[in-house]
């Protein structure tokens, strides 16, 4: 299992991790932005969207 989180200040808000990954990011209607809503997960889980990411902001964090 690996952390992944979301650089927002690259996001364009496209909600393409959430039509994707919907069990790992979700929509804060507050601030208008996505989050990670389960931050441990597989590689394989999040493979698609962090190569179909616009700009790229889904990242792994290293410890």
């Amino acid at each position: 299992m690996r952390e992944v989180a979301i650089e927002l200040g690259d996001c364009r808000s496209c909600q393409g991790c959430i039509d994707l990954n919907p069990d790992v990011f979700e929509w804060d209607e507050a601030l208008d932005m996505p989050f990670v809503c389960r931050s441990k997960v597989t590689e394989e889980e999040v493979r698609d969207i962090m190569n179909t990411c616009p700009e790229g902001c889904i990242v792994f964090v290293d410890c």
